[in-house]
């Protein structure tokens, strides 16, 4: 464990373009980068005896120096370089918490969002496909080997330790695993081209080549996830920072609107259509559940069961006032409905996106 320590501060020095000079009896030294704007003459000393009791104590003296150095939080660095776990980083700007007490609603509701998004990410490393219904056992093991520790005054930052060399998806002779790492990377990766290449466009529109060239970063899930948690956000600018010992990389989202959020709906709903998860179609069936707590609103559904694609199926439909007014009288009648429209293929059964038709059959 200490000789990973020693290595871990030494990388993220290198890393980070300082120069290990000579070597002391008890120390490593180092020469700082010259955009740090230090004298000459200043060096950082490295205490390097691992199998000293004092060793922990004397890196943990100069992650404190780091720390001043950056202007970084020290329990990052003791995450990073004593603990050896990654993190994650979600910088909200917004008017409305600068004091740093976020409502508490509203932080619950960013941290489920955030969760649900890693869960997504680990599913999308563990299948490789780009849009899936169920969810991989592997994928709960990560997210329960995250852990959301940090909120600091001023703006909303939520901070995650993220597993690393952890084993997620077991090796066999089949397939040759994944490590926390990896999902970590893919991750920000995914990230980066989605707020880049679909929320930042103007007038985007989804291609087949834009999915081609881009194919391992490409998700309906994370899509979709990522969508919610900006609204989650209230449309507020987002940093999403990955730091880990060799590199620190970030993605950042501002300026969002109706029409950037759109983007990213119409994206997942093209990756669905490609996918042939989503597709226009008709059919007739009986009618086997009603749900409506107010026949005069429009939040009302039903459940119809008939053949779709040779096989029979469920299909939930969300009805108008007036619908679902004709929906109980052909439910109360036994009658057979007619439905047409844009279908989406979920976990056990299908639902209606747009609805194009819907009448009792004669």
């Amino acid at each position: 464990m200490k000789n990973l320590i020693y290595k871990n501060i030494t990388s993220l020095l290198q890393n980070r373009n300082w120069h290990k000079g000579e070597i002391k009896t008890k120390h490593d030294v180092f020469i700082p980068p010259k955009e740090l704007g230090f004298s000459e003459t200043y060096k950082l000393y490295v205490y390097n005896q691992v199998r000293n009791a004092d060793f922990e104590e004397g890196i943990n003296k100069t992650l404190q120096i780091i720390s001043q150095i950056y202007n970084e939080d020290v329990d990052e660095l003791i995450s990073l370089i004593i603990e050896d776990r990654p993190i994650l980083q979600f910088h909200i700007e917004d008017d409305n918490i600068k004091n740093g007490r976020p409502d508490i609603v509203f932080f619950e509701n960013f941290i489920t969002k955030t969760k649900d998004l890693l869960l997504e990410s680990a599913n999308f490393s563990i299948n490789r496909k780009p849009h899936y219904l169920d969810k991989e056992d592997e994928s709960e093991r990560y997210l329960s080997l995250c852990n959301f520790f940090k909120i600091d005054k001023g703006s909303l930052i939520t901070k995650i330790q993220l597993p690393n060399k952890e084993e997620i998806l077991e090796k066999t002779i089949f397939d040759e695993g994944l490590t926390g790492n990896k999902i970590n990377q893919q991750f920000i990766d995914i990230t980066t081209f989605i707020n880049e290449k679909v929320i930042s466009q103007n007038n985007f529109e989804p291609t087949e080549e834009l999915i081609t060239q881009n194919r391992n970063l490409i998700s309906a899930n994370i899509t979709e996830k990522l969508r919610n948690l900006y609204i989650c956000a209230n449309y507020a600018d987002v940093d999403i920072t990955l730091k880990s010992v060799e590199n620190t990389f970030m993605t950042k989202v501002s300026e969002l609107n109706n029409e950037k959020i759109e983007n990213l709906k119409k994206f997942s709903t093209f990756i669905k259509q490609q996918n042939r998860d989503i597709f226009d179609y008709e059919m007739s069936g009986k009618i086997v559940e009603l749900k409506s707590n107010d026949v005069e609103s429009d939040k009302n559904s039903i459940k119809i069961v008939g053949k779709l694609k040779n096989a029979s199926e469920s299909v939930v439909v969300q009805l108008k006032s007036n619908e679902i007014k004709i929906a109980a009288d052909a439910f109360k009648n036994n009658k057979t409905i007619s439905i047409g429209g844009i279908f989406e293929k979920e976990k056990t059964q299908y639902r209606i996106l747009e609805l194009h038709k819907f009448e009792i059959r004669k």
